[in-house]
């Protein structure tokens, strides 16, 4: 885990400073998937934009962790999320067409980070395979 920090640690710097956005980062060993971007409003009003990441689900590759995080900034970046209160346990759902054009959107600002900071696409490619959902589609906008 420790390997990891660091790098994330890293990843997390490269992403302040190519975005100018401070997004916090949250491990959550119960998420069922590697990452999700939320925004919650807190009990005073504020809204707390944050990254849960599941370490366990993540391979030891800095390669695959800029791509799994730059994706999930890429929705901050780009104002895809919605706050939800979680006073009041409010959800939002999207509807398909619209998240699927957020996923894209989030996908490509991953592949422009990725691109810049001459992170390797191979290793992400094979971590996608292993994670095929809309593959074709995410492998198409990474080699883009």
């Amino acid at each position: 885990m420790e390997v990891k920090s660091v790098i994330i640690n890293d990843i997390l710097n490269r992403l302040f400073d190519y975005s100018n956005h401070y997004i916090e980062v949250r491990n959550d060993i119960n998420l069922n998937i590697p990452a999700f971007s939320v925004i919650e409003t807190d009990m005073y009003g504020r809204n707390i934009p944050y990254i849960l990441i599941n370490l366990e689900l993540i391979p030891e590759d800095k390669n695959v962790i800029a791509h799994i995080l730059s994706h999930e900034w890429g929705h901050h970046v780009l104002r895809h999320l919605k706050p939800i209160n979680v006073l009041k346990k409010e959800n939002f759902v999207h509807n398909p067409d619209d998240r699927q054009q957020k996923e894209n959107e989030a996908d490509t600002y991953a592949a422009k980070f990725i691109k810049d900071k001459s992170f390797k696409k191979e290793s992400i490619i094979r971590f996608l395979k292993q994670h095929p959902y809309d593959l074709e589609n995410r492998l198409n906008i990474l080699n883009s």
